[in-house]
C-alpha cells in the first residue's frame, strides 16, 4: 500500500495531542513527563505506516510508564494512538505480525490493570481496547483485498489483450509477406523461364532465389500454424492479404462504412485516398482503428456520427466522433486497449474521451506514404 501520498496526514496525532494536554486535558495536571510520553506515542503513531508491529510493541511499552501514576493527563490520549496503531498493523502485516502486536498491547493493560485486578472490569476492559481495532483493521483489509484482487486482474486482462493485439499483428504481417513473397517467386519463375540458357551463371542465381523465396514461403506457413487463431474471422484472416495492393485499403474501409451504416448509423464518411499510398502496416492499423472505433459507435453510439481518415506525408489522421452516450463510468473496453497497442507500436497515439453526451476518438499515426 502507497504511504508517501499520506504524510501530511500522519502529522496529525501529533498536533491532536498537543490539543488534548494543552486544552483538553481537563482538571488532570499535565506534568513534563506527559508532554514526553504523549508526543512521543504521537510520533511512533505516524511511523505505523512503515513499522506498525515495532510501533504497536514500543507504544505499548510506553504505556508501562504511565503505571506509576506520574503521567495522568496523556494516558487516554496514548491509548486511543496504540489502538490506532494496532488497527493499523492488522491491516498491513499478516496473521503472526498483528498476533505478536496485540499480545503486547494486552500484556502491558494487564501489567496496568494488576494492582488493581477486577474479574468482570478487567476483562471486559481489555476486550473493548483490543477487539475494535482488531476487528476494524480486518475488515478494511478484507475490502482492501478485493479491490486489489479486482485491480490484479484487470491488469491481468489488459496485458492478455496487449498479447492478442500483437499476436494478431503478428498474422496480420504473415499474410502480408506471403503475398509479396508469392509475388517474388511468380516473378522469378517467369524470369527462369525467359532467360534459360542464356547465361549459366544467370539460370544459377535465378534458380537460388526461387529456391529461397519458396522456402521462405514455407517457413511463413509452418509459423501461420502457431499464429493463427481458429476462432478468428475470415474476415480477419483474409486482412493483411487484401491490404497488400494499394487499392485494398480504401476499398476496405469502403466495406466497414457501408456495414455501419447498414446497422442504423447515420455516418458522415471522408476518407481521404492519399491513405493508399501508406505502407503496408499502416494500412492495417488504418483499418483496425476504424473498425474498433466505428463498432464501438454501433454498440454504445447515437444515431449519427462522423468518420475522417486523412493521409500526409507527417501523419494519418483518424477521427471518429458520435452523439451518442458517451464514455462509460467504468474502466475502458480491451478493444481500445488493443488499438491503443498497435497504434503506440508505430509511435503514434490514441485520444479518447466524452464531448457533448457522446464519444470522441482521436488516432494519430506518424509516417506517410510508402
Amino acid at each position: 500500500m502507497t504511504t508517501t501520498k499520506w504524510l501530511p496526514v500522519r502529522v496529525l496525532p501529533v498536533l491532536v495531542t498537543a490539543v488534548d494536554l494543552a486544552v483538553l486535558h481537563g482538571p488532570v495536571p499535565v506534568t513534563p513527563l506527559d508532554w514526553v510520553l504523549g508526543l512521543t506515542a504521537a510520533v511512533l503513531t505516524g511511523a505505523g505506516a512503515w513499522l506498525p508491529l515495532t510501533t504497536t510493541v514500543a507504544q505499548s511499552a510506553l504505556l508501562l510508564a504511565t503505571g506509576d501514576g506520574a503521567v495522568q493527563a496523556a494516558m487516554p490520549v496514548m491509548f486511543v494512538l496504540t489502538m490506532i496503531t494496532l488497527g493499523e498493523l492488522w491491516i498491513r502485516r499478516g496473521r503472526w505480525p498483528a498476533l505478536c502486536g496485540t499480545a503486547a498491547f494486552v500484556a502491558a493493560q494487564s501489567w496496568l490493570y494488576a494492582p488493581a485486578f477486577d474479574p468482570l472490569l478487567t476483562p471486559t476492559s481489555l476486550l473493548l481496547t483490543a477487539a475494535p481495532p482488531v476487528l476494524l483493521g480486518l475488515y478494511i483489509r478484507s475490502v482492501l483485498g478485493v479491490a486489489l484482487e479486482a485491480d490484479r486482474r484487470r491488469e491481468e486482462a489488459v496485458l492478455a489483450a496487449r498479447v492478442a493485439e500483437r499476436t494478431a499483428i503478428a498474422r496480420e504481417l504473415h499474410d502480408l509477406m506471403a503475398h509479396h513473397l508469392a509475388s517474388v517467386a511468380v516473378q522469378v519463375g517467369a524470369a527462369r523461364h525467359a532467360l534459360h540458357g542464356s547465361d549459366p551463371r544467370v539460370d544459377e542465381a535465378l534458380a537460388q532465389a526461387h529456391a529461397t523465396t519458396r522456402a521462405g514461403l514455407g517457413d511463413l506457413k509452418r509459423l501461420m500454424t502457431v499464429l493463427r487463431d481458429p476462432a478468428a474471422t475470415s474476415e480477419g484472416n483474409a486482412a493483411g492479404a487484401s491490404l497488400a495492393d494499394e487499392d485494398g485499403l480504401p476499398a476496405a474501409l469502403t466495406a466497414v462504412v457501408e456495414r455501419t451504416r447498414a446497422a442504423g448509423v447515420a455516418l458522415d464518411a471522408e476518407i481521404d485516398p492519399a491513405v493508399a499510398g501508406l505502407d503496408s502496416i499502416r494500412r492495417l492499423a488504418v483499418l483496425r482503428v476504424v473498425q474498433e472505433g466505428l463498432t464501438n459507435v454501433v454498440k454504445h453510439g447515437g444515431p449519427h456520427a462522423t468518420l475522417t481518415v486523412r493521409a500526409d506525408d507527417e501523419a494519418t489522421r483518424i477521427a471518429v466522433t458520435d452523439d451518442g452516450t458517451g464514455a462509460s463510468s467504468g474502466a475502458p473496453g480491451f478493444g481500445l486497449v488493443g488499438m491503443r497497442e498497435r497504434v503506440e507500436l508505430l509511435g503514434g497515439h490514441v485520444t479518447a474521451s466524452g464531448r457533448n453526451g457522446g464519444w470522441n476518438l482521436q488516432v494519430t499515426i506518424p509516417g506517410g506514404e510508402s
